[in-house]
């Protein structure tokens, strides 16, 4: 088959503020959640690896690193807006210097010919928003509206792509459960309320639409989505019938009640039928009344799941992977499968359910570990495996549009070397190898190898 995309297809890379940027306490920035809970004793154990205090450094090198994208071709760079950073105290204080930052930042992007595509939040909760009872609190909504506007406001001129979230079931839902709701919340502020989390998700789906309406209402003249991480859960048995439905229904709650509302303006059945008791009342009346049409969905796609029936109510439950092979050093990261056919099963299923308009792979990326003897050195630049990684992938990709879907671009993740909560500074994503102790940058052969692709389809 032949391989061929758009000449104005949207290559780039990603990353968020809280990952990459550092300056924890500079530029007039507050306290994020991880900021507050890492420095408390009884949560060291999701620290313990690592802090997010000055990680790749971005927030001093972003011209250095921009300057880096530009030479390898990126067409669009995706990154976050620190919500902590830009209203440090509260929600009517704003920082200014915060937006002299980031002004810039999106105006030497524009200047060297890459696109900025911003989401307004990736996991950096302000602690002062969590103290006032985070996204379980119905105050939310109002809060990230505010914050919302302000972003168009100062920012709009330069940015034409939005999203309004990445990945909610991490940062809003798993902060008082686990993603499967077999214990407590793996994120801040690292409760175990099945309500709040159900809760905190109604609230983030009725504020991301508040989010777009605010950007309709402004006078914007770009696009507005929302980025979300579904994947396939495979049947762990495929000659098994209930498990095929188990795979349905996991699909369901993990993604659906994300997609179900942002795509469809409502819940989808598996959470009415088991889950309604934690939900807000009237939820799904609020749910059709507040909806808001999106431009476009981004997806995060890495790795598959897999499901098999359970003889008790919501009758599925997460299974092991029954083909996982041991992860090599150097390989992918650690539980994750290669398997890119994942990407193409999960856009068809994306499309066929939702319909969307557009559809955006906002993540796609693998990592290697870095050496425990010297944690501060990056891995391999001669990173092979990440580029077998993404050629596999955008093969899958070029099969996707040659079914006719409407994908509009691809971003690898991630752009430098990253912190991931859990495991610190431990596993590299990044196109550019981040050394940590002297900052300094040095593009790997997967980024020299995506440049120089880009530059030969578009």
């Amino acid at each position: 088959m032949a391989f061929s995309f758009p000449k104005d297809f949207l290559w780039g890379a990603a990353c968020s503020a809280y990952q990459i940027e550092g300056a924890w306490n500079e530029g007039g920035k507050g306290l994020s959640c991880h900021d507050y809970y890492a420095r408390l004793p009884e949560y060291e154990k999701f620290y313990e690896l690592g802090r997010p205090d000055d990680c790749a450094d971005f927030y001093h090198h972003y011209r250095e690193d921009i300057d880096i994208m530009a030479e390898r071709n990126l067409k669009s760079f995706r990154f976050s807006i620190a919500w902590p950073r830009l209203f440090p105290n509260g929600p009517d204080e704003i920082n200014q210097e915060c937006v002299d930052y980031y002004n810039d930042m999106f105006s030497y992007l524009n200047e060297k010919g890459i696109i900025p595509f911003v989401d307004l939040f990736h996991w950096d909760l302000p602690q002062w928003v969590l103290d006032r009872g985070g996204a379980a609190s119905r105050e939310f909504i109002d809060l990230f509206e505010g914050f919302a506007r302000a972003c168009y406001a100062n920012f709009g001129d330069k940015v034409k792509y939005w999203s309004t979230t990445n990945e909610p079931s991490v940062s809003i839902f798993c902060g008082y459960a686990d993603w499967n709701l077999n214990g407590g919340g793996m994120f801040p502020p690292y409760e175990d309320d099945r309500t709040k989390a159900f809760t905190a998700c109604h609230n983030m789906n009725l504020a991301h639409m508040r989010a777009v309406k605010a950007y309709r209402e402004m006078g914007q003249d770009g696009k507005i989505g929302a980025v979300i991480d579904a994947f396939p859960f495979y049947p762990y048995n495929f000659n098994d019938k209930r498990d095929m439905e188990a795979g349905e229904q996991m699909w369901d709650f993990y993604a659906g009640k994300w997609l179900g509302p942002i795509l469809l303006g409502k819940y989808p059945d598996v959470i009415v039928e088991h889950f309604s008791q934690y939900m807000p009342e009237g939820y799904q009346e609020e749910i059709a009344a507040a909806y808001e049409p999106v431009d476009y969905i981004g997806n995060n796609y890495y790795a598959p799941r897999y499901a098999k029936y359970s003889p008790e109510a919501p009758y599925y439950s997460p299974a092991p992977d029954p083909e996982l092979v041991p992860v090599k050093e150097g390989g992918e990261f650690v539980g994750m499968k290669y398997y890119p056919e994942g990407l193409f099963d999960t856009i068809r299923m994306l499309d066929k359910k939702y319909h969307p308009k557009e559809i955006i792979i906002t993540e796609n990326g693998m990592s290697a570990a870095r050496d425990p003897k010297n944690p501060a050195v990056p891995s391999k630049i001669n990173d092979e495996n990440r580029i077998r990684y993404m050629r596999s992938h955008i093969m899958m990709l070029s099969r996707i549009l040659e079914q006719g879907i409407n994908v509009t671009g691809y971003y690898v993740w991630a752009i430098e070397d990253t912190y991931e909560h859990g495991s610190g500074c431990r596993y590299d994503y990044g196109l550019i190898g981040i050394n940590y102790d002297t900052k300094e940058r040095t593009p790997r052969d997967s980024f020299n190898w995506y440049g120089e692709f880009i530059k030969a389809n578009t």
